[in-house]
């Protein structure tokens, strides 16, 4: 008998599935190394990647995208990967932007902690000797990059530029230096990169801002644009407003992050309220996990949204019978599907606490937010991706058919969900 041809053995595509590297900056030549093929979906880099909110946000606009996020946090990145995103768990500090292996990279998404900003936080990095040393991080990221190739390059190393963080209050704040230090560390690999988003607390001083835009105008960069964005002006059933940054190395941002029309506000009345919001106050917030005031009541009557959701809303609970949210109830009030995996469901998985859930879901970023930034930045049309997406969030409903010219239709966030969050 003649005899079978032995079967050749399968090739295991290197971006085939998820990898995670700890510590070893190596790691980063399996699944990024290779160049994409003629016609390859173009690779994003998620920088401080998170449990997936950009990741949804490129979703929700259709956009089809080679990405994979780093993040040094485990269960964030298992939180992603159960959604389906690739996540490698990894220092980013210790990650040379001018590695072979990150030459393909044609636009970078970057969200810092934000602790030192925030009013949820401890705030350091407002004091006047963070913003001393803050800017001056800054300016050694762009010295130490020849300002993008065009200047003669300082001594330093990019080590020894993200040193410089040690002498802040709060080491973390040094973090959204790698702005500067992904956008112009990529920058010499030549004409690749295209464009950087970051997302950051709204507290961020403007001398913060205006440095990190006169660094990458210094390096060539045609365009930056700094956005303050209230999630509840885009449909979402909470307030949480963030500072955004958009910037391009050629050309101008294609769009614009303000919308044409209104979003209906989640209103648990017959008819959604139609409003921009930023009208009027805050709805009532919880003085501890055992009370609500009769003033968030009568703001939820009123059809506003509800209250910034932070990691203390794991102590959330309705008032009439003590039902307490859920991990997806608080993902729905931040503008994520009710089925994301933000705990594993298997026996076997690693342990996952209530309390480390709701922290990812109290940092992430808003999808429908980040759909508007990236649609901007892109050029793709957001608006009716985005009121697609809130129906799909609030409404339960399925995608509506796409049309020529986008007609608006409110969606109703449940009145016990909205009420969990007044």
């Amino acid at each position: 008998m003649p005899r079978r041809p032995r079967a050749r053995p399968r090739r295991r595509h290197p971006h085939r599935r998820p990898r995670r590297a700890g510590r070893d900056r190596r790691a980063l030549a399996g699944p990024l190394a290779p160049a994409p093929p003629r016609g390859r979906r173009e690779r994003v880099v998620g920088v401080c990647a998170g449990p997936g909110g950009w990741d949804e946000s490129l979703a929700a606009l259709g956009a089809q995208y080679d990405a994979v996020g780093l993040d040094l946090s485990g269960d964030a990145c298992a939180t992603a990967e159960r959604a389906g995103h690739r996540r490698i768990v990894i220092d980013i500090t210790l990650l040379d932007p001018e590695h072979p292996a990150l030459r393909w990279t044609v636009d970078v998404i970057i969200s810092p902690p934000c602790p030192a900003w925030s009013t949820a936080g401890k705030r350091a990095g407002l004091t006047a000797q963070s913003l001393q040393v803050l800017t001056a991080m800054l300016r050694a990221a762009g010295e130490a990059a020849g300002h993008g190739g065009y200047r003669e390059r300082s001594a330093a190393t990019w080590a020894e530029v993200r040193a410089v963080a040690a002498a802040l209050p709060d080491p973390e704040a040094g973090l959204v230096a790698e702005v500067l230090i992904w956008a112009l560390g990529l920058q010499l690999h030549g004409e690749t990169l295209r464009w950087v988003a970051m997302e950051q607390s709204a507290n961020l001083p403007e001398d913060v801002r205006e440095a990190v835009s006169f660094e990458l105008a210094l390096a060539g960069w045609s365009q930056q644009q700094w956005v303050e964005l209230d999630a509840a002006d885009y449909g979402v059933a909470t307030h949480r407003r963030r500072v955004f940054f958009m910037a391009v190395r050629y050309g101008r941002i294609p769009g614009s992050v303000r919308p044409g029309m209104p979003f209906a506000r989640a209103d648990p009345g017959r008819r959604p309220r139609v409003g921009r919001g930023g009208a009027g106050q805050h709805p009532g917030r919880a003085r501890s996990g055992r009370e609500r005031t009769a003033q968030g009541r009568e703001h939820l009557l009123r059809g506003q949204a509800g209250w910034c959701l932070t990691g203390k809303a794991r102590t959330w609970y309705r008032e009439s019978d003590g039902y307490r949210l859920t991990e997806a109830e608080a993902g729905q009030l931040v503008g994520f599907l009710p089925s994301y995996p933000w705990r594993a469901s298997e026996p076997t998985a690693r342990k996952d606490s209530r309390t480390s859930a709701f922290q990812r879901i109290g940092d992430v970023v808003c999808p429908p937010v980040g759909a508007v930034v990236l649609g901007a930045l892109t050029g793709r049309p957001w608006h009716r991706p985005v009121e697609d997406y809130l129906g799909r969030v609030y409404g339960g409903a399925e995608a509506l058919a796409p049309v020529e010219v986008p007609q608006q239709r409110g969606r109703c966030a449940p009145a016990d969900l909205v009420a969990l969050a007044a």
